[in-house]
């Protein structure tokens, strides 16, 4: 009995099939585990774990009325009132604005803030002096001044430095008014001066 081995010649290889390389099981893993890893530590070194915002505010020196801060006009800084005196007496007199009336604005202002007081003259000034008049040609004149430390002259439009801070202040302003004696008619004397704050 004859054996017979039957060899099988390979196949030989077409030109025209390309050759897949397939890449080993370990490499596949380590890859995998590179990308999941990767968004993990980008967003560990971007993100803070202690982050900070600043917060800032700007406060505007000023100064209003007290309890009506939308007040700009028609401002009742008092009334200085000498009161009622025979005609033959003569001598200076003073009295404190809104000392009688009992009806003064009171101002409040950022502390810090440098502020400035100007009267004018009035509606009967002659030179620097203020006057009172009748309306009948007879006059009485006066004075004013601040009354903060130490006095200060209040001269016709002259700026003056006031200390008002965020305590409710009424204008310390005094007046003083010289009376001429028999030379004075009886009646009723007045006048009325523009007030300016300004800082």
């Amino acid at each position: 009995m004859k054996n017979h081995t039957q060899v099988r010649a390979a196949a030989p290889a077409r030109a025209d099939r390309p050759t897949v390389l397939r890449p080993l099981p370990w490499l596949v893993r380590a890859l995998r585990l590179a990308l999941v890893a990767l968004p993990v530590a980008a967003l560990a070194a971007t993100i803070p774990t202690n982050p900070s915002f600043s917060v800032s505010a700007s406060v505007v020196r000023g100064c209003a009325v007290s309890g009506n801060t939308g007040q700009v006009s028609g401002i009742p800084f008092g009334s200085i009132n000498f009161g009622s005196h025979p005609a033959l007496q003569s001598g200076a007199l003073q009295s404190m604005a809104g000392s009688s009336m009992g009806s003064q604005a009171k101002l409040v202002c950022t502390p810090g803030t440098a502020v400035q007081i100007s009267v004018d003259g009035g509606q009967n000034r002659v030179g620097a002096q203020r006057r009172m008049s009748n309306g009948a040609g007879k006059y009485v004149p006066y004075d004013l001044e601040l009354v903060q430390g130490t006095p200060a002259l209040l001269a016709p439009n002259v700026p003056v430095g006031l200390v008002i801070d965020a305590t409710p202040l009424a204008l310390p302003v005094r007046g003083t008014a010289t009376l001429p004696g028999a030379t004075a008619a009886a009646g009723i004397y007045a006048d009325t001066v523009q007030v300016t704050l300004s800082w």
